[in-house]
């Protein structure tokens, strides 16, 4: 478990960096590096005097082949230097501090999500190889909404997601290696602290969802999809229409 001093330490830098209009809170952070079920997270720093200068935390991930090979990859976040530190070599001190205690907790590799003025720097500079963007997908909402039960995820109802499946959700692909499912991941991942999730449940999927604001209109984005068993594919015209029922988008 992470010391609180760290932590408070850690969320003064990133708030300080990227002044989040919801400042990051020492809970927010414990629940990231700390309580994830695969695994504590590898938090490369740099300090001088006592301050924080450089963060980057890897946050464990499984992740399986169709023939039982798993691997574990640390996906990268919360990267950040002071800005009284750039130029000073704290930013590749960071990292590579990161990817020591990545590899002393047994990783073997990592998987970063960056965008587009980032991910040239960090190919240059430390070596990563950029795989294909991630689009997003906007879908109308088309198709029976029966079938689905939604429930928006609270204390009082997160426990539904502990009968969803017995072991782990069907792998997502039928090549490579695909993420390691199971209901306390996905709990896990329900209860980030300050933010709002729903579950849309049927016999076969469990559909992760959202609800944010565009331009004043209302959308319902689709975080994720699990299956609870092999089944035939379900259009994903029927998916947005029951989130978009849902949250009323």
């Amino acid at each position: 478990m992470t010391e609180e001093a760290e932590l408070q330490r850690t969320a003064t830098l990133l708030n300080h960096v990227f002044e989040h209009a919801d400042p990051l809170t020492v809970d927010s952070l414990r629940w990231y590096y700390d309580e994830n079920p695969a695994g504590v997270a590898a938090v490369g720093r740099v300090e001088e005097d006592g301050k924080r200068l450089g963060n980057y935390a890897l946050i464990p991930n499984r992740f399986r082949s169709a023939s039982g090979e798993e691997r574990v990859l640390g996906l990268g976040v919360d990267l950040a230097v002071d800005p009284d530190a750039r130029g000073s070599g704290a930013f590749r001190r960071t990292v590579e501090d990161s990817y020591a205690r990545g590899t002393a907790q047994g990783f073997d590799g990592i998987l970063g999500v960056a965008n587009a003025n980032s991910a040239p720097r960090m190919v240059a500079t430390l070596g990563w190889r950029s795989l294909a963007s991630l689009p997003v997908t906007m879908i109308p909402a088309v198709g029976r909404t029966s079938g689905f039960q939604s429930t928006s995820i609270t204390e009082s109802t997160i426990d539904l997601v502990d009968g969803l499946v017995d072991g782990e959700f069907v792998r997502a692909s039928r090549t490579g290696f695909a993420p390691v499912w199971t209901p306390e991941l996905l709990r896990w991942r329900l209860r980030r602290p300050g933010h709002a999730y729903s579950i849309h449940v049927s016999d076969d999927l469990v559909v992760v969802s959202t609800r944010t604001h565009v331009s004043k209109i209302p959308f319902g984005i689709v975080l994720g999809v699990l299956q609870r068993r092999s089944s035939a594919p379900v259009p994903g015209g029927r998916v947005a229409a029951v989130v978009g029922r849902h949250h009323k988008a």
